[in-house]
């Protein structure tokens, strides 16, 4: 896969229409993703793009994703580009950093096949990614996988030497008023699959009543699916004022908890706690509830395989790993609850069943000879017992 640089492109007029035409969004970093709007033409720096990203840029609606970088170096088996192929949007990849200088937010551009164009002048050109290169990217992935996983057993050990004492005694680990000792907690992580399974979840969450934390994007896809977070965790510019809003506690990540944070918080009357040791959002929420005393901590909109969890981790890789170890036998996946859960009979419910059998009993006796004479027989007794009660 090679980029061809703006030097070998010559000003040529089309004689085709264009494939996808749109407004440019520059995205230099994940973080630039949320700028996107439907219809745009997302150009992105985005090496090994995750599924994560891709995800967002799904649902924002993009028109293409041009990638300056190699969406797939071959480091791991990352699913970004077979979640945008999968769904119809147009990947080129490989066009080269020149993009990033000689275009700007709002100008007009086209896809011609593989090179991106501005009116008749061709600005970019690169690869187009499809369901085949896909394939063929997630097999070199996978051949280099295991170095990505010597480097996270490294990097794991670095982790625990420095931060022992908050994953081994939970030092540094803030206070919240929400009480979690000895309850449910459920987690939503950011994610296109989290609503979906919040609503395969609706029969759990409504009987068990579980805490629910939100974290970054997760926290207003609760609100979106109808519940309120007792807890918000991370990075406040991915959630709504309305989220904040009716947020039970605010807690903010890291770095995350600058001034423009702050002055967000201030207006919204609200205010919050900082925690910053955990490196990232997702594993903030998790230490929090393990800290705090819950009895289990379910995530909703995680990873289930290790190919996802090499693509979600990133350089963050040791952190997410070892939190989640820390956790042990506590921390459920939400697709596992789906699968295990059997909703509660109430007694209301149980005397129900028992008159419906009772009655089909009778029906079932009274057709017969002798069932008949005794059905014919309670009946009498019933009868005169009533009489004689009014009189």
């Amino acid at each position: 896969m090679t980029s061809v640089s703006l030097l070998n492109l010559r000003r040529t007029p089309r004689d085709t229409d264009l494939d996808v035409m749109g407004p440019v969004r520059l995205v230099r970093s994940a973080r630039d993703i949320r700028r996107v709007r439907s219809g745009d033409v997302a150009v992105v720096d985005l090496p090994d793009l995750d599924r994560g990203a891709a995800e967002e840029l799904r649902e924002r609606g993009v028109a293409a994703v041009v990638n300056v970088a190699a969406s797939s170096t071959g480091r791991y088996p990352n699913l970004g580009p077979q979640v945008l192929v999968g769904a119809g949007v147009p990947l080129v990849d490989g066009v080269g950093t020149d993009v990033l200088t000689s275009l700007k937010d709002g100008d007009t551009v086209g896809l011609d096949g593989t090179r991106l164009v501005r009116g008749d002048e061709p600005v970019a050109e690169g690869t187009l990614v499809d369901a085949t290169s896909v394939e063929e990217m997630l097999s070199r992935g996978r051949n280099g996988m295991s170095v990505q996983l010597e480097t996270l057993a490294a990097n794991s050990g670095e982790y625990l030497r420095r931060e022992h004492a908050m994953l081994l005694e939970g030092v540094g680990v803030p206070e919240l008023a929400t009480s979690l000792a000895g309850r449910e907690v459920v987690v939503v992580l950011p994610g296109a699959d989290a609503r979906a399974e919040l609503r395969s979840m609706r029969r759990y969450l409504k009987e068990r009543k579980p805490v629910l934390v939100g974290v970054d994007s997760g926290a207003d896809a609760l609100m979106v699916a109808g519940y309120e977070p007792a807890v918000v965790v991370g990075d406040i510019a991915q959630m709504s004022d309305r989220t904040l809003r009716v947020a039970g506690e605010v807690v903010v990540t890291g770095s995350r908890r600058h001034a423009e944070s702050e002055e967000r918080l201030e207006r919204l009357q609200r205010t919050s706690v900082g925690f910053p040791g955990a490196s990232g959002s997702e594993e903030a929420a998790l230490l929090l509830a393990d800290a705090r005393g819950a009895r289990v901590v379910v995530t909703v909109g995680g990873f289930g395989t290790l190919e996802e969890f090499l693509d979600s981790a990133r350089s963050g890789g040791a952190t997410r790993f070892l939190t989640r170890l820390r956790l042990g036998a506590k921390l459920v996946d939400a697709k596992a609850i789906t699968g295990l859960h059997r909703p509660r009979f109430t007694w209301l419910q149980v005397l129900l069943v028992l008159l419906v059998a009772l009655v089909a009993l009778g029906a079932a006796i009274a057709t017969t000879p002798v069932g008949a004479e005794w059905f014919d027989s309670a009946h009498d007794w019933l009868s005169t017992t009533i009489e004689e009660v009014r009189g």
